[in-house]
C-alpha cells in the first residue's frame, strides 16, 4: 500500500530553496523559506499554495490591495516601532504613514525535515532584523503536517514559534488597535484567502458570524468559500491551542472587501517581552473539503485540541 493511500504526507526540498510537502499527485502546501519579497513588504517565509486533499487552492499571494498578505505567515504590526508585516505603520494621530522601519524575518538554518508517524515536521531557526539590520528575536519554528483523513476530506497543519528576546531590552509586541485604530488588531499568524472566498461564511465555535467576531475571544474559528471554476467549497478551521497565553485568543476577521484571519493575541492589549525571555505559540490550521455543519466544526476542532502539543 502507497503512503499516500494511508494519508503520510512527504516533504521535500526543491532548487530553489522551496520544501514542498506531498500527498500522493497533490501538494498539500508549498512553504518559501526565502521569498523574493520586496523590503517595503517586510520580507519572510510563508506558506502559498496550501491545498485541499482535492487539490483545491485555499490561499492567495501578493494581490493587489496588500501585497504584503502572503499566504499563511507568522508577522507583527508593531514590535517596539518595527514594522514587520508590510507596508505603512499605523501612527496614533496621523494614520497609516511611510516609515523607514520595516524589518525581515529570515531564515537562518534548517534544523531538521523529517517524516514519520504519519506526518512530516519542518524547523528551522529564524532571525527577526530589524530595518537597521539587528536582530531582535530568535525564532524556532516547527511545521508540522498530518492528521489526513482522504476519506474525510482534511489534514492538519499545527504552527508553533518559540521567539526568544535577542534585543537586550524590552520588547513591545502590539498592534494598530493598541496604537488607536479601531479594529485592526492583526498580527501574529496570518491567512489571507482566494479572491473568490469574498462574501464567505465565518463561524466560531459560540455561533459569531464575520459581522460579531472581528475581536471576539473564542477557542476556534472556521471561514467557508467557494472556489471559481470547480463550484467546490473549502474550509478552513483555525484552533487556539489551549496551552497559548491569553488563550482563547482574540481575532481579526474579514469576509469582505477580502478574505482574511489572523490569531491575534494582541488585538485588545500589547504583550511585553523582557530581554532574554521566551514566548511560544501554537495553532492549527485543519484544511477541510466541503463546508461542515456547527457540529462537523466542532468535532474537527475537538480532534486537534484534544491532542498534546509536543515540539
Amino acid at each position: 500500500m502507497s503512503r499516500a493511500a494511508v494519508g503520510t504526507p512527504e516533504a521535500t526540498e526543491e532548487a530553489d530553496g522551496r520544501v514542498c510537502v506531498r500527498l500522493g499527485d497533490v501538494v498539500l502546501a508549498e512553504y518559501v523559506v526565502e521569498p523574493p519579497t520586496p523590503a517595503g513588504d517586510s520580507p519572510k517565509p510563508y506558506l502559498h499554495p496550501l491545498r485541499t486533499t482535492a487539490g483545491e487552492i485555499v490561499t492567495a499571494v501578493r494581490p493587489h490591495d496588500h501585497t504584503w498578505h502572503n499566504g499563511l505567515q507568522f508577522t507583527m504590526a508593531h514590535l517596539s516601532g518595527e514594522n514587520f508585516w508590510g507596508g505603512r505603520t499605523y501612527v496614533r494621530g496621523r494614520g497609516y504613514t511611510p516609515l523607514d522601519n520595516n524589518g525581515t524575518v529570515g531564515h537562518v538554518r534548517w534544523e531538521s525535515i523529517d517524516d514519520a508517524g504519519g506526518q512530516c515536521a519542518l524547523r528551522h531557526e529564524l532571525a527577526w532584523r530589524t530595518a537597521s539590520g539587528r536582530r531582535w528575536l530568535t525564532e524556532h519554528r516547527t511545521l508540522r503536517f498530518g492528521d489526513v483523513s482522504l476519506r474525510g476530506g482534511h489534514w492538519t497543519l499545527t504552527w508553533s514559534s518559540r521567539l526568544r528576546n535577542t534585543s537586550g531590552h524590552e520588547l513591545r509586541w502590539g498592534s494598530p488597535v493598541t496604537e488607536g485604530r479601531d479594529t485592526a488588531g492583526y498580527g501574529g499568524l496570518f491567512w489571507r484567502g482566494p479572491r473568490s472566498f469574498v462574501g464567505g461564511t465565518v463561524r466560531t465555535s459560540d455561533g459569531k458570524s464575520a459581522a460579531d467576531a472581528m475581536g471576539h475571544r473564542a477557542p476556534w474559528l472556521a471561514f467557508t468559500g467557494q472556489h471559481d471554476e470547480s463550484l467546490r467549497t473549502s474550509t478552513l478551521l483555525f484552533a487556539d491551542s489551549p496551552g497559548n497565553a491569553a488563550h482563547p485568543t482574540a481575532w481579526y476577521v474579514r469576509a469582505e472587501p477580502f478574505p482574511v484571519v489572523s490569531f491575534a493575541a494582541t488585538y485588545h492589549s500589547p504583550w511585553l517581552l523582557e530581554p532574554g525571555e521566551e514566548l511560544t505559540l501554537t495553532h492549527h490550521v485543519v484544511v477541510i473539503d466541503g463546508a461542515p455543519d456547527a457540529a462537523g466544526l466542532a468535532r474537527h476542532a475537538a480532534r486537534v485540541l484534544d491532542r498534546q502539543d509536543t515540539d
